[in-house]
């Protein structure tokens, strides 16, 4: 399905807001439902959120500049694009924006991303254009979402958008109810599913009386162009589609149980069960005639033959006439025993080709049996059969066309795996690539040695991460400090980075918890110490700085 896109976003830990709760595991699970279910390449798919690593050199990092470029280099002319975005939107001057992971209310035009001028860059390079909004509006105005909505009129964009209240917000959940039920609808109706279908699906699905557990839930708006409210939202796959000329080449069907494999046996042992000799019974087409009424004129012109001979032996004088017949049975009869003679090696020759073509397709289908999981093991394991099938033989080129495909496979298995950061499982998939085909194990090499390196330098910043947080001990402040300091060592473009700074909001709110306590206690120099180890860049540090004022002043007013 190269004529399809999709961009799933899902932002949680915003710096200058509250943390919302899901929005990842939503983009995650769209995400893994395209790549694992849809079985969408990882190229024609893009996975931004708080700690989506990317496979190359470019950080997925999902704030206003990552976002807007990764737009801008990802989007070609393609049939079919979806764009998700969970996270913050609001309503600013008169225009919808979404809010990245780095925007800032004290400069919206700046930091946010205006909804027309997205609508308008995904209209441009798609035919079929869904939109997908599911937000959180931090202001609480109400303001948030009619301009989406009328632009989505407007332009004759497909739009589901869902603004969630503040009572949804305080639920824990891995993601929301609304993306569940989407991907839900798209296991039941896969290729065939349509805005219509996916309308009356959420709404019984979201229905308010249904959700017990979760009451605050709106039932999202579905805005659905008249000229496409019908029409698939995903495209065909060529694998659905039946090709009439291919039930042509044969007219049998070869069915075989794999035999059982014994517990000790290694797995990576490949043996072909002996293909058992088939009685010849061609169901090929032949211009040939088979039936036993074509051989009649074998015995007739044979004896002819004998008779004629017979009857010159006799005869010694021969008339012009006479001879003249006797050569023309003659050579009848020649031609009727090449002809017979020319039958036989054909069908000798059908024979054997019917029973290669019986053999190299078992093959083939042993090579199916174990491919219903899409493993990169078992596909490597299928390469492995197809390989046995000869060159200049019968299914050969379909053995080299299956090849090709299923090393394409393993490869996009090793690449969705190192989108979501799981180096260990990319490089150990990339590995199962074949060298048959050389432009894609060229290329897999070559993702290999990236993914060794990021690998390391994984492993590497884990070990750093894990040092900082040996040090720390409970209830002293400078302990927390020290695992601050060494934690910072991490760049924004090292991998663990967002999960290192994580660690430093906690600690940092730590140090300020100390402080206070110690104040309460009314110590207070000593809780002006400790505050002061709160780091500068941190969200907690204004609150901070506001406590250590109001301490001193306390201290200037009680030695007054």
């Amino acid at each position: 399905m190269n004529n399809f896109r999709a961009i799933c976003i899902g932002i949680e830990d915003y710096l200058h807001y509250q943390p919302l709760t899901g929005a990842e595991n939503s983009a995650q699970a769209l995400y893994r439902y395209f790549f694992e279910e849809a079985k969408i390449p990882s190229h024609q798919l893009l996975l931004l959120t708080d700690t989506s690593p990317s496979p190359g050199k470019r950080s997925t990092y999902p704030n206003r500049d990552n976002i807007l470029q990764w737009i801008n280099d990802s989007l070609i002319k393609v049939e079919y694009c979806w764009f998700f975005f969970q996270g913050y939107g609001i309503n600013y001057q008169g225009d919808d924006y979404l809010l990245p992971i780095d925007s800032n209310l004290n400069s919206i035009p700046q930091t946010a991303i205006k909804v027309r001028s997205l609508f308008e860059k995904l209209q441009y390079n798609s035919q079929n254009l869904l939109i997908i909004l599911d937000l959180q509006n931090p202001l609480k105005d109400g303001k948030l979402g009619q301009i989406t909505l009328d632009l989505a009129q407007k332009k004759n964009i497909s739009l589901i958008f869902s603004c969630r209240s503040p009572v949804y917000q305080s639920i824990s959940a891995e993601k929301s109810i609304f993306i569940s039920a989407l991907t839900e609808a798209l296991r039941y109706y896969s290729h065939h599913l349509t805005l219509h279908k996916l309308d009356c699906y959420l709404k019984e699905r979201l229905n308010p009386s249904h959700q017990k557990n979760f009451p605050a839930i709106a039932l999202p708006i579905i805005i659905s162009p008249e000229k496409v409210r019908h029409k698939p939202l995903l495209p065909i796959s060529k694998k659905q589609v039946v090709n009439p000329q291919e039930n042509k080449n044969l007219s049998f069907k070869i069915q075989h149980k794999s035999p059982q494999t014994p517990e000790k046996q290694p797995t990576s042992t490949l043996i072909l069960p002996k293909v058992p000799p088939t009685p010849f019974k061609p169901q090929l087409s032949l211009n040939i005639p088979l039936t036993e009424t074509n051989n009649k004129p074998i015995s007739t012109a044979v004896s002819s033959v004998s008779s004629t001979s017979k009857t010159t032996t006799q005869t010694p004088q021969k008339s012009p006439i006479r001879k003249y017949l006797l050569w023309i049975g003659g050579i009848l009869g020649i031609t009727v025993i090449l002809w017979w003679m020319s039958l036989k090696i054909r069908q000798h020759l059908n024979t054997i080709n019917y029973q290669k073509i019986q053999e190299n397709q078992q093959i083939l289908d042993y090579g199916k049996i174990s491919l219903s999981m899409q493993q990169a093991s078992q596909l490597n394991e299928a390469i492995n059969y197809a390989r046995q099938i000869q060159p200049h033989t019968a299914l050969y080129q379909q053995a080299q066309v299956k090849i090709k495909q299923w090393s394409q496979m393993i490869l996009d298995i090793a690449q969705g795996r190192a989108i979501i950061g799981d180096f260990q499982g990319a490089i150990a998939a990339v590995k199962l690539v074949p060298p048959d085909n050389q432009q894609l194990y060229n290329l897999a090499q070559q993702s290999l040695k990236e993914w060794q390196t990021l690998s390391q330098k994984q492993q590497d910043n884990q070990v750093l991460i894990e040092a900082a947080l040996s040090l720390i001990e409970p209830n002293q402040a400078s302990s927390y400090n020290r695992a601050i300091r060494l934690l910072k060592h991490l760049d924004k473009k090292e991998l663990g980075y967002h999960h290192a700074r994580k660690l430093i909001e906690q600690l940092s709110k730590n140090i300020y918890q100390l402080a206070q306590t110690r104040a309460q206690q009314g110590q207070l120099t000593l809780a002006i110490e400790t505050i002061e180890l709160v780091p500068n860049d941190t969200q907690v540090y204004p609150m901070a700085q506001e406590a250590k004022i109001n301490w001193q002043q306390h201290q200037n007013r009680s030695s007054n």
